[in-house]
């Protein structure tokens, strides 16, 4: 509200009092903050920017003595530093102290807030030790300062005196092109100053889009028409290259043309009520009472008018939360406002820290952080070293130069299969790559320009070569969660490709799924990225035998694999090798083309860098990138001795016998034969994020395993596609593990479905269906065998949810409102689930998982313990 209303651009705010637990937000603003070095409620400094301002965060400055919050805008003179400070009243900070902060501002820079320093340089009635020590450094680097005069500090003590705390010190700014003045708008005991330099910013570049909701798509197509021809060659390479790229250009040029300008149409701004507005006056006017008059009766009335302000506040806050909740529904009749207000519960606030250079300095812009991850890019996509000799990886890839057995060539497109293609495949949603043509543009071509693509297409298939244009991936880094933001390795990059390129590959991937499900390429052990294959069914096969063992009185040794960079590492010569053994000739060709001369950009921000080269790895965020990883994987070794599971790169191995020593014997023979195989195809397995478990009822523990003779960490438990496994397979990690989830979750959507929420009942429930329930469903076709103590734990969660959704008093019994409201109980759903989920299995396309449906009724049940197939009868 103040901001808006006194027009700030950048506001500093000293003592803060923000912990890691905190979080605030201005609309239209961004926020960085620095906290007190000990993390507790006091002390600390914050920067409230314009979002559309260009600028980026500077280092954090945090000692118990002074901390700030500093980010550099662009202006027009250059940079301009600007940092909120605080510096506490209990240290007497010397001048050395204070010229090692000025000195972390660069040579141009304003440092405002609470200095805690008086001296009548700056219009104080007093020197102070500090503000000696202040002026000794503004002389001594040659600094100046800015200050209204007037006190910034009015104490509630009427036995003390106002007096001139807040100030600003520059550098290289001209005295006369700055003017401080007082303002008395807010409630604090320190009064802001209002700074205004007479300077030039620089606004960031809006995010560029070819279209929006005001697009005129008739006028699109129209334009579109006018513009391509298709009277076109296609005979060659280049042909294809010169189609592709002209094809690319009127597209955006058509949308471009008939799309307005957004910035047309000006954002609403936050209305504030007239009551509000007569009680900030009113404020306003008592304050400025209290401060010429410091009366204890004015004071009084100052005091009065900031509850009330806060609590009409309050009140409107709450009204408008409860109006919107109220008209919040699941439907197209409101366009699904109850999912857009859920929809930030699924994905963490982002954060825009700067990053550490190999050199040890920091990154801090946009432009500067876009290099930094392309340097790093450039390694991730170089293929790992060899550690074959020289000739024996010659005999591997002179495979390359063998004669071609001919084959057919590739059967034509229709335009009506690619029109089928981009109206019921393509996502709207999904965010285009660098030539900015979204899933909407495509989804409104006219039928002239789908039949040039289908044109294009077939001449791809007929030279098997795969245009350039379509191989240039943008890339954004997003920080993984729970990792160190400065270091560049924590970011995971997300490919974004041309939407055009995706509709040919979901064109093509039908064909090549045909000839793997044909030849049989893809083993059966392999589950991920495969239709009607789950995760589900895999760690099924584990758990049954692991069910076995246990059962047996065996041991069970697992070893989970962990693959270093395992899609970003492809090794492309390797991949071709095997690409040409196991598909026919134009196939092999078309994927050739497809893998080589790829490129890559990356956008931080409103910056990206230039094209660079990839040499490894198969294309992330295409159709096609899945399956090659599968098929560069199909040879991975198997034993007669022990049980493999792979789901793409995540692998489980498992061998068993009644002595744990024989057990891992076996396990280790079999990792001997894929340490091979992962030197001859250059795969790098992580030693130490794999790991080694024993599975079993018996005290003695399995002898450790290694891979390139770096032994496996041993755990009691291991996580395998998303389900825990324990040592006794009791499930109690697992269900403990979700709890944990389902609390954190809660937490942050208990407005929406919390007591004093709104929302109707039955959109309550939706919510608690549609977000938590799916988090402890998930595996509850196994986890549903665990002990009844166990499960009582998530009924006990659900219990407690309901009777918030209903808003239940203590003295209703969790009956009576599972029968008010219809929600299964946990037993319930664990059967139903169960029932539908070996139906399923029963007519499985993969042997391996259609054995899961099997009953071992001849096998002697020593335990009395429950498998997943007992839970069908609901014997629970």
């Amino acid at each position: 509200m103040f901001v808006n209303e006194q027009n700030i651009d950048v506001m500093m705010v000293s003592e803060t009092h923000f912990t890691d637990k905190n979080y605030l937000k201005v609309p239209k603003y961004k926020l960085y903050h620095t906290n007190h070095p000990d993390d507790k409620a006091h002390g600390g400094t914050a920067i409230i920017i314009r979002d559309d301002i260009k600028h980026f965060e500077k280092e954090k400055f945090r000692k118990d003595y002074l901390q700030a919050t500093s980010i550099t805008i662009e202006e027009a003179h250059g940079q301009l530093t600007i940092s909120a400070i605080y510096c506490p009243p209990k240290h007497n900070n010397k001048a050395e102290q204070f010229q090692e902060f000025f000195s972390t501002l660069g040579n141009r820079f304003i440092a405002g807030g609470d200095y805690n320093a008086k001296h009548l340089m700056w219009g104080s009635r007093i020197i102070t030790s500090k503000g000696r020590e202040l002026l000794k450094a503004i002389r001594k680097d040659n600094l100046q300062h800015i200050s209204t005069g007037e006190p910034t500090y009015w104490p509630s003590d009427r036995n003390k005196k106002p007096d001139t705390i807040d100030f600003c010190i520059t550098k290289n700014i001209d005295p006369k092109k700055c003017q401080a003045e007082s303002c008395f708008d807010l409630s604090s005991d320190h009064s802001p100053i209002i700074v205004t330099i007479s300077s030039k910013i620089t606004i960031k570049d809006k995010p560029p889009s070819l279209c929006n909701n005001r697009t005129n798509w008739p006028s699109f197509r129209e334009n579109l028409d006018q513009n391509i021809s298709l009277n076109l060659p296609l005979q060659t390479e280049m042909d294809i290259e010169i189609a592709a790229i002209n094809l690319t250009k009127n597209i955006q040029e058509a949308a471009y043309s008939a799309t307005p300008n957004s910035e047309t149409f000006p954002r609403k701004n936050t209305q504030i009520s007239c009551t509000i507005q007569k009680k900030i006056a009113e404020k306003r006017k008592l304050r400025r009472n209290w401060q010429q008059q410091r009366t204890e009766e004015n004071k009084r009335k100052f005091n009065r008018a900031i509850k009330e302000l806060r609590d009409l506040i309050q009140i409107e806050q709450n009204q408008g939360i409860q109006e919107y909740l109220e008209n919040l529904t699941s439907t197209e009749a409101t366009d699904y406002s109850l999912w857009k207000a859920t929809k930030k519960l699924r994905r963490s606030q982002q954060h825009n820290p700067p990053i550490k250079t190999s050199e040890n300095n920091w990154a801090r812009s946009n432009k500067e952080k876009a290099d930094i991850f392309s340097k790093h890019l450039k390694n991730v996509f170089k293929p790992f070293q060899s550690q074959l000799h020289k000739d024996d990886e010659n005999k591997i890839t002179s495979f390359l130069d063998s004669p071609f057995q001919m084959d057919l060539p590739h059967e034509k497109l229709t335009v009506k299969k690619v029109k089928h293609t981009i109206m019921r495949e393509i996502n709207i949603k999904k965010a285009p790559g660098y030539d900015l043509i979204t899933g909407k543009i495509l989804k409104e071509l006219s039928e002239k320009a789908i039949k040039l693509l289908t044109y294009i297409f077939n001449a791809m298939l007929r030279i098997n070569y795969f245009p350039s244009i379509w191989k240039v991936a943008k890339i954004l880094m997003i920080l993984k969660p729970g990792k160190i933001p400065e270091d560049v390795t924590s970011y995971r990059p997300i490919s974004l490709l041309p939407i055009i390129s995706k509709v040919f590959e979901k064109l093509y991937i039908k064909k090549l799924n045909y000839i793997i499900e044909k030849r049989k390429i893809i083993p059966e052990h392999q589950f991920g990225f495969r239709n009607k294959h789950g995760t589900i069914e895999q760690v099924h096969r584990l758990v049954n035998q692991i069910n076995a063992d246990l059962n047996a009185k065996r041991y069970c040794s697992a070893a989970f694999l962990d693959i270093s960079q395992a899609f970003d590492k492809v090794w492309h010569t390797g991949l071709q090798v095997k690409l040409k053994k196991l598909l026919p000739h134009p196939d092999y060709q078309l994927l050739k083309s497809y893998l080589t001369d790829r490129h890559f950009i990356v956008n931080q921000g409103d910056e990206h860098t230039e094209l660079n080269p990839i040499y490894s790895g198969v294309p992330q965020g295409s159709v096609l990138g899945p399956v090659l990883y599968l098929l560069y994987t199909a040879d991975l070794p198997t034993t007669k001795i022990t049980t493999v599971a792979t789901y793409a790169d995540d692998t489980a191995i498992l061998a068993s016998h009644e002595d744990p020593v024989t057990a891992s014997i076996n396990l280790q023979t079999h990792l001997e034969q894929i340490q091979l195989w992962l030197k001859t195809w250059r795969i790098k397995a992580n030693e130490s994020k794999s790991t080694h478990i024993t599975l079993t009822l018996r005290r003695r523990t399995c002898p450790p395993v290694n891979i390139n003779h770096r032994q496996f960490p041993q755990a009691e438990h291991v996580k395998y596609l998303g389900m825990h496994l324990d040592r006794r397979l009791t499930w109690k990690k697992h269900i403990l593990s979700k709890r944990k989830q389902l609390g954190l979750k809660l937490y942050q959507m208990y407005w929406l479905i919390g007591r004093k929420s709104k929302l109707s009942l039955d959109n309550k429930v939706l919510l608690y269906e549609s977000i938590l329930k799916p988090i402890w469903t998930y595996g509850i076709q196994l986890w549903g065998t665990a002990s009844k103590s166990n499960i009582s734990i998530i009924q006990r969660f659900q219990n407690k949810v309901l009777r918030a959704i209903a808003d239940a008093p203590y003295y209703i019994s969790n009956k009576v409102i599972q029968r008010d409201i219809p929600l299964e109980p946990i037993t319930s759903v664990i059967q139903r689930v169960c029932v539908k989920y070996f139906e399923r299995v029963s007519v499985h396309p993969n042997v391996l998982a259609n054995q899961l449906n099997m009953r071992r009724d001849s096998e002697v049940r020593r335990l009395k313990r429950l498998t997943p197939p007992d839970l069908i009868t609901g014997h629970m």
